[in-house]
């Protein structure tokens, strides 16, 4: 069984440890994890914000030591993402599964294309144009304001432009520049 047919179980048992400890938890999913829910790609973990206390990590260890979810180096579920990107807004955020002591929230694509825009390494162009294909989004300076009204305005135009060009192909992305030129450059 892989990782993305595991998820259910070990929210379940995560919930169970929490539930027995008195304890209730919220946790939005961001990164690989919300693309596999899309069929976008598969993750070996997930990335989270949510407020890490002893005896939550030690209910996410004790699920994922279980259930063969943890790697050496890493929880199943973990909060590292938290040192560099702000938590969505929970407001802006799909149940995935609500338990009686755990809630687990996922922000839309838009969001997690924003992050990955942000943070711009290797497979996050690639997971863009993913993005971008699934949501059918054919207007790039669009795209850039649906991320500002989520709060990302420090987007660099450039990587949009490469992310919609990795989607559509280079001669889509050069007839939209010789069609939006001045709007482009208005912005940059």
């Amino acid at each position: 069984m892989n990782f993305d047919a595991k998820v259910k179980e070990a929210f379940n048992e995560l919930n169970k440890k929490l539930e027995k400890e008195g304890v209730t938890l919220t946790v939005i999913c961001v990164g690989g994890f919300v693309l596999s829910q899309y069929g976008l790609r598969t993750t070996k973990d997930i990335d989270g914000f949510f407020k890490s206390t002893a005896e939550i990590d030690k209910a996410i260890k004790t699920v994922g030591d279980k259930l063969g979810l943890n790697t050496e180096d890493e929880l199943w579920l973990n909060n590292s993402v938290q040192n560099l990107n702000r938590s969505p807004a929970e407001d802006i955020c799909d149940v995935l599964y609500d338990f009686s002591n755990l809630k687990v929230l996922m922000p839309p694509l838009e969001y997690i294309a924003g992050m990955k825009l942000k943070s711009a390494r290797g497979q996050d162009i690639k997971d863009v144009a993913d993005i971008i294909k699934l949501l059918k989004a054919d207007d790039p300076l669009s795209f850039i304001e649906n991320l500002q009204t989520l709060g990302f305005f420090e987007i660099d135009i450039s990587l949009v432009l490469e992310a919609f060009g990795t989607a559509y192909g280079m001669s889509w992305l050069e007839k939209y520049y010789i069609d939006n030129e001045k709007a482009i450059l208005e912005m940059v």
